[in-house]
């Protein structure tokens, strides 16, 4: 099995698991695989299902939160890339200093308060 630029393998393949990661530029190879942005968005979508059922709670909303920012954290990872010129490269870029976010806050029945 080929590996991706930082040597990993893209095909998780796991018990009751199975993940086909992109390998290679989209750009120049087509799409054969899903990122990890993709991956989270599926999580998040189970988790808002319960939550939109009687299996709502505290945890899961906190986990939608840590979920949702990963995902915002990695959009902007490709985002700064292209803007830099190596989106595609195995090529370092330099991060931009990233703002902490306060806490996550929470109603009595455990939906997240939009800030």
């Amino acid at each position: 099995m080929s590996r991706h630029i930082d040597g990993s393998v893209p095909v998780v393949d796991q018990p009751h698991i199975r993940l086909e990661f992109q390998h290679g530029n989209p750009k120049e190879v087509g799409i054969n695989g899903c990122t990890i942005e993709e991956v989270i968005d599926v999580l998040v979508d189970k988790l808002a299902e319960f939550q939109k059922r009687g299996l709502a709670c505290k945890e899961n909303s906190v986990a939608l939160w840590h979920l949702t920012s990963a995902r915002d954290v990695l959009i902007l990872r490709a985002k700064v890339r292209e803007a830099q010129g190596v989106r595609g490269e195995d090529i370092p870029h330099e991060s931009p200093h990233l703002i902490a976010e306060l806490p996550p806050k929470f109603s009595e029945e455990g939906t997240l308060i939009e800030a």
